[in-house]
């Protein structure tokens, strides 16, 4: 039995983010057509999460549709992050908080997806720390000189290995973005 094509959306902050989701994408197919929506930041993306919610509500008679939600945790930690935007959620929609049926992801890279880049991308450099800024590192000055190659190396490297212990928030989003039928 063949599954209709899930669409998205990806609400997301920043140039590191659209890199790596445009490659995700790519190499897992069976999502659909996916709607790209850079916020250049966090606050971007908390301001457009109720619409963009109440708007995939609105079609809920369309199973086949979802919303993926990436935001860095930054100092706030993977936790907290993760309640604030549950909160949003319920602050800022017509239908309250999110359900374990809606095809929401929520994905939160701890401090910042640039710790998942290092990780992903750098063996030498595990295990990262997830309250460590990576941004000014040296491995990630390196990785972001071509984004595009250090996405595709993340993105291939994104399935878990027994070998290699993964950062908790990474741990998490592939489990979040199981709810849209991703991983």
């Amino acid at each position: 039995m063949s599954h209709p094509e899930v669409r998205l959306v990806a609400l997301y902050e920043d140039k590191a983010h659209d890199s790596f989701l445009r490659r995700f994408f790519k190499k897992h197919p069976g999502h659909g057509r996916v709607r790209f929506e850079k916020c250049v930041d966090s606050s971007g993306v908390l301001k457009r999460l109720g619409a963009e919610v109440d708007a995939l509500r609105s079609q809920k008679h369309q199973q086949n549709l979802g919303l993926v939600v990436v935001i860095d945790a930054d100092e706030k930690g993977l936790s907290h992050r993760l309640s604030e935007l549950d909160v949003r959620i319920g602050a800022d929609t017509s239908d309250g908080r999110r359900t374990a049926a809606e095809r929401i992801a929520l994905v939160v890279p701890a401090l910042e997806i640039e710790t998942w880049y290092v990780h992903l991308c750098d063996p030498s450099a595990r295990p990262v720390d997830e309250t460590k800024d990576y941004k000014t590192s040296p491995t990630w000055r390196e990785l972001a000189k071509d984004l595009s190659a250090a996405s595709r190396r993340a993105v291939d490297a994104w399935p878990p290995a027994p070998d290699r212990p993964d950062p908790a928030s990474l741990s998490a989003a592939r489990n979040e973005l199981r709810r849209v039928g991703l991983d």
